[in-house]
């Protein structure tokens, strides 16, 4: 099995890893026993631009899933981070200090964000929509702004 899930639009490519999950708001986790690590999906780094700055929680922050735990300035906009799922966070990624394009240039790898204990590691889950499913999501957004831009 691919380890991306692909679609392009004009001249962007957007992906989607396989294995991870996703919320409503474009944000990915990737959960490993109680310990879920969470970041941006590709689709929502693209629309936004180019990643400037990072306002971040810090570890030991209890969090529930739908909080915003800080937000992101792009060239485009500022957005919260909202959290995929429930529990504490134990981990804050540092590299994004210096190098937040890191979002941009590997938003499902160094560009991660947070590593968060899980207070129920399969009920935060269970909402959460799998890589098939995201995609879905994900080309009926670029659609709907496709709309909005052209027509």
């Amino acid at each position: 099995m691919a380890e991306f899930l692909e679609t392009t639009y004009k001249k962007f490519i957007f992906k989607v890893k396989v294995g991870y999950l996703y919320s409503k708001e474009d944000f990915w986790a990737d959960i490993k026993g109680k310990v879920a690590t969470i970041g941006v999906a590709d689709f929502l780094q693209k629309s936004k631009g180019d990643v400037a700055f990072l306002e971040t929680v810090e570890a030991g922050t209890p969090v529930t899933k739908g909080q915003e735990l800080g937000k992101i300035e792009s060239i485009k906009a500022t957005f919260g981070i909202i959290s995929p799922v429930s529990g504490k966070v134990i981990k804050v990624n540092s590299e994004l200090d210096a190098s937040p394009h890191l979002i941009n240039c590997d938003p499902y790898g160094a560009g991660w964000i947070y590593e968060i204990e899980l207070v129920d590691p399969e009920g935060n889950s269970r909402e959460l929509f799998d890589a098939e499913s995201y995609m879905k999501l994900m080309n009926e957004k670029i659609e709907k702004e496709a709309k909005k831009l052209y027509g």
